[in-house]
């Protein structure tokens, strides 16, 4: 019993104390490594370790250390914890230094009736507080231990958006517990070691257990800069992972907790759907018979997709593995992701359609792994029908999507098909419609210098599902209002919409505007003839990205213009002609403007052929993207003749 107090006790520590921060500290006005940064971690920390004085249930204790250069991060200041269930908090202690003018330090202390507890639901509690006495300058320094008696480890993230001069992580592990670790990110550890203590606790009846100790730290940690176009930052940070791969009783009996996919496979359908798979009966009845009745497959697969897309309103929770309630969602005419698409597979079978379903982890969610099975990284379910050798990968959560076109958050490379007659498999999700705008604009000028006409837009895919779900969320004078708004100088006279519910064919826009430029044509006049769609900045801006660049899908616009000018005025300059293209096929951009007299007709033809970029391909679609932008800042310019 000795031996197991000391070696804990030297396990805790190991924990960081409050106090470390210095006089150097506070009169930091930058950080020399990054001058842009608005706060810098100076140091953080976190240790693992079973808690003698706890039943050996696991602790973490949590410490951070961060000095704040610029009001943008004030926000830092606020703490939020969140716990699950059965985790506590406790020893919370937080304090703000500040610098007085005599050069002495100035301590503010965090109280106790300044912390707060919120119930979320049945499931999570979040503990809040906010540091005091926050300044241009203050250092923030704060800890607090949670006891957890679940086997899983919080990922440690070593990088975030502020940079870090030190991080640090800990852990004691019972031997007993095996756990797949691994380190993500491009960055490299600074210190990593792995031991072993035989004698790490001691269990009475039992004799001494061995603990595996883990020690990384990493030091100089840059900022992770966020950018356009890209998946979740999850990624790509550098952190740790934890995965719980075994555990082993004191009887020597091992569990696999992962094991192989066919296992996962198994446990997917036992467990994780919570017997909610086999309603084929219950939605039989409630199908309407002018479906099920329908001869052709495809179109029968249409009307119980239609059904179900329609008959619910998806309340913007994803699936929660667990409980999923098909019939009580049914009822109510709204569920999560889970209750909708097990609902559209049930809907699906009983309409004799061959249908699996398919677990995947959203664009927000991050990536999960393949090299073993981790099926708790796994956050959405959806729908493959096979009709004719034919796939087509179904979701009914929302309702602007046509028959065969998954949401974007689904488009987050494989998903995995849960068969319940053979294997399960690997399958890549890929847009069933391309994606395309068309904006033809016919105008007029006068010498009042008002450009009148009309303007059609037609859209396809994706383009056309956002802005049919933007055009239903608003009657349609709030809508023009809005387009005015972003289009300051341009009144709508008319406007006309076809298509907008029939997600089947492309949606299309008619307006009749006028567009106010100047009060009345001088000698000379400049226009830029990009009206809409013009690319103003450049989406990279970043010096170097390490991480790829994710489009989640091909797309395509065409812009035309045509524009008469008065008779009285001549064409001095034209936007020049332009051709590039990104390699392997990767993306084009063309301009071409034609002159006829008096009439301008200006094309543009602009896409993007491939759904992702490695990071060696960035300076490229940087470049790419800087030309289109200095094409498009060219003006047409005119001269009055008379």
């Amino acid at each position: 019993m000795l031996l197991f107090t000391l070696n804990i006790v030297s396990q805790k520590h190991k924990s960081s104390k409050m106090g470390q921060t210095t006089l150097e500290e506070l009169k930091m006005t930058v950080y020399a490594k990054d001058s842009s940064a608005s706060a810098v971690v100076l140091y953080e920390h976190t240790n693992r370790y079973p808690d003698k004085f706890n039943d050996e249930t696991p602790r973490t204790d949590y410490y951070y250390r961060i000095k704040i250069l610029n009001k943008s991060s004030f926000n830092l200041a606020d703490i939020v914890v969140n716990l699950y269930k059965k985790q506590k908090i406790t020893n919370i202690s937080a304090v703000s230094y500040n610098l007085k003018e005599n050069g002495t330090i100035e301590t503010t202390i965090l109280l106790n009736k300044d912390i707060f507890t919120v119930k979320e639901d049945e499931n999570w509690v979040i503990k809040k507080f906010t540091l005091p006495n926050i300044k241009e300058g203050t250092v923030i320094e704060y800890k607090y231990s949670i006891l957890s008696p679940y086997l899983s480890i919080k990922d440690w993230n070593f990088q975030s958006d502020i940079p870090k001069i030190k991080s640090k992580f800990d852990a004691a592990i019972l031997g007993n517990y095996t756990y797949h670790i691994k380190l993500v990110g491009p960055l490299k550890l600074n210190f990593n070691e792995v031991t072993v203590d035989k004698k790490c606790v001691f269990i009475e009846g039992i004799g001494s257990g061995a603990c595996v100790i883990y020690n990384y730290s990493m030091n100089d940690i840059p900022a992770f800069k966020e950018e356009n176009y890209m998946l979740s930052k999850k990624n790509y940070i550098s952190r740790l992972t934890f995965d719980l791969k075994s555990s082993t009783s004191y009887r020597g009996v091992v569990k696999n907790l992962t094991t192989t996919w066919e296992q996962a496979d198994e446990s997917l359908k036992k467990q994780f759907f919570n017997n909610q798979t086999s309603k084929k009966k219950y939605f039989k009845k409630n199908i309407p018979d002018s479906i099920l009745n329908t001869e052709n497959n495809l179109i029968r697969a249409k009307q119980v997709y239609s059904f179900i897309q329609n008959h619910y309103s998806w309340n913007n929770k994803n699936w929660t593995n667990e409980d999923a309630k098909v019939k009580k969602a049914f009822k109510e005419k709204t569920g999560n992701v889970g209750e909708i698409n097990i609902s559209l597979y049930n809907s699906l079978k009983a309409a004799n359609i061959d249908a699996n379903l398919l677990v995947l982890s959203t664009r927000d969610n991050g990536m999960p792994t393949k090299l073993f099975p981790i099926i708790y990284d796994y956050n959405y379910v959806i729908v493959k029908a096979t009709i004719s050798n034919k796939e087509y990968y179904l979701d009914a959560t929302d309702k602007f999507l046509p028959f065969g076109q998954v949401p974007v958050r689904a488009l987050n490379g494989e998903a995995r098909v849960i068969s319940f007659k053979e294997d399960g498999e690997w399958t890549v999700l890929k847009p069933f419609q391309k994606s395309t705008k068309s904006t033809r604009l016919s105008l007029k000028l006068d010498k009042n210098g008002e450009f009148s006409g009309t303007l059609n837009i037609k859209r396809t895919g994706y383009s056309a599902a956002n802005k049919r779900k933007e055009i239903a969320g608003i009657n349609e004078e709030d809508y023009l209002s809005e387009f005015e708004s972003e289009n300051v100088d341009i009144e709508v006279e008319e406007y006309k919409v076809r298509a907008e519910k029939d997600i089947k064919k492309p949606l299309q826009e008619s307006f009749n505007i006028t567009i106010f430029k100047s009060d009345q044509l001088k000698n000379k006049v400049r226009i830029n003839p990009f009206f809409f769609e013009r690319i103003k900045e450049n989406p990279f801006k970043l010096k170097e990205r390490t991480y790829p660049v994710d489009f989640a899908y091909p797309r395509k616009s065409n812009y035309s213009l045509s524009l008469k000018i008065p008779e009285n005025y001549k064409i001095t300059q034209l936007p020049k002609d332009i051709a590039i293209a990104l390699p392997n096929n990767g993306g084009r951009f063309i301009l071409k403007t034609v002159q006829k007299n008096n009439l301008i007709t200006l094309f543009i033809r602009f896409s993007i052929h491939k759904k992702s970029y490695s990071s060696e391909k960035y300076f490229t679609l940087k470049e790419f993207f800087k030309q289109i932008v200095i094409a498009e800042s060219a003006d047409i310019i005119l001269e009055k003749t008379i």
